[in-house]
């Protein structure tokens, strides 16, 4: 859902749901706030010593009330019924019994916790504070929310912790982490896994070799979105696994990376490319919507955020490139085949079709030293015949047989290339069925 309509249909709820829950009072998103005039008497980090890691939840039997500042809500689905506060000696990650808590709790709001009768606990080495269920024998939500957590005024968000991937410990858990220099290993996937919905760890690197896991939701609004490929600045909350650091991202507002790599960091250096001697595709194994992916076969964008996806359309699946809702100012999405061992006889025919054609944005290239970026190789124009503007919309054309022979005895790529702007009206939808390589 959009964001503005989030916000929107959360004032008009407030009223209804809101004052039921939290018992708040206010007909617009609360924004400075009101100093409740509390006073915390002990730290997160003196919160954190009074548990044992490993050793079952800690019940808070004392008045104790710590103070933080949010840090990382659940704005873009990276958080879920939970947001994290920071103080001045340590962080902790709070569990919430309510959905769409940054309204409330939003990152920069200053928080109270009452801390009696809530429980600290470890989960997979992450500290966290609840209420312990008896029954489930594990932390759960803050039920009670306004009964322990107090909102104050919005507060300046704590500049984040600026080490090397080597530095972080495990006192920098639930803070607010900036590594420069970074790069992502693979570049040629996404955050997130968005039309399953699964969580995905990325490997984050710097230019001595040292490597975090960034793990993100597939719930996140940038889920699906393509890993930076550049090298730069990544700002993150730090979490942990088991005894596995990893990074959340907040928002892609904090990663700042596209700048130039780390030169011992080649994005292609750890790829050996699939080889094939044929190719026989009609993509009738993919999910409607979700990004193309098939053995071999690189599926980027080296220009906006789109990549190839399969469509369905009166039961057949073909795939499909639009520069349509794209948000940059251009769009060119690469699908590239596996390396094809050429012969005399090779030949290459496909289909193509068109709608709400508004210029030529599909091309089709063939290469001899493609790896994995399609931007580092040469490419040659292939003559196919492709839809245009005077076929019909949907009508489905034959490419015709593309002879290879003046390739024989080399290993080649076959790319599709979409090429758009959704700020310039060149949105047309462009598709591909039915590869055939002899």
């Amino acid at each position: 859902m959009n964001k503005l309509l989030k916000i929107s249909l959360l004032v008009f709820l407030s009223t209804f749901v809101f004052n039921a829950c939290i018992d708040e009072d206010f007909d617009q998103p609360p924004t400075t706030g009101i100093d409740p005039g509390l006073t915390a008497n002990t730290t997160i980090a003196e919160l954190a010593a009074m548990h044992t890691f490993g050793n079952g939840h800690t019940k808070i039997t004392d008045d104790l009330i710590i103070r933080g500042i949010v840090i990382a809500d659940d704005f873009t689905g990276n958080w879920f019924r939970s947001f994290v506060i920071q103080d001045e000696t340590a962080g902790i990650t709070v569990l919430i019994n309510l959905t769409e808590s940054y309204f409330f709790y939003p990152i920069g709001r200053e928080v109270f916790i009452r801390l009696k009768g809530l429980s600290i606990d470890d989960s997979n080495n992450l500290l966290q504070v609840g209420e312990y269920n008896n029954t489930t024998e594990q932390l759960d939500d803050i039920s009670d929310v306004t009964g322990h957590i107090v909102r104050s005024v919005i507060r300046e968000v704590p500049k984040p912790k600026v080490k090397t991937i080597s530095e972080l410990r495990e006192e920098d858990v639930n803070t607010l982490i900036q590594l420069n220099d970074v790069v992502f290993l693979d570049t040629f996937g996404t955050y997130a896994d968005a039309v399953g919905n699964n969580s995905l760890n990325v490997d984050l690197a710097d230019c001595l070799e040292n490597t975090i896991i960034v793990r993100t939701s597939g719930f996140a609004d940038f889920a699906g979105e393509p890993v930076a490929k550049g090298g730069g600045t990544f700002i993150g909350v730090l979490s942990i696994f088991r005894n596995d650091l990893q990074l959340l991202i907040r928002n892609l507002d904090d990663i700042q990376m596209d700048g130039e790599r780390c030169g011992n960091f080649d994005p292609c250096a750890s790829i050996t490319p699939v080889e094939v001697n044929s190719i026989d595709l009609d993509f009738e194994n993919g999910s409607n919507n979700a990004n193309v992916s098939e053995t071999g076969w690189t599926n980027i964008a080296t220009k906006g955020t789109r990549l190839w996806i399969y469509k369905e359309f009166s039961g057949n699946t073909y795939t499909q490139s639009s520069a349509f809702n794209d948000s940059n100012p251009e769009m060119e999405a690469w699908l590239v085949s596996p390396l094809i061992n050429v012969t005399a006889t090779t030949t290459v025919s496909f289909e193509s079709a068109k709608a709400f054609w508004t210029h030529d944005a599909l091309s089709v290239w063939v290469s001899t030293d493609f790896t994995c970026d399609p931007t580092a190789a040469t490419w040659t124009a292939l003559n196919a015949t492709l839809a245009g503007q005077s076929d019909d919309d949907h009508a489905w054309i034959p490419s015709g047989n593309i002879s290879l022979s003046g390739l024989a005895g080399n290993k080649v790529a076959i790319g599709f290339k979409y090429s758009g702007s959704s700020s310039s009206g060149l949105t047309g939808s462009y598709r591909i069925d039915n590869l055939t390589v002899n």
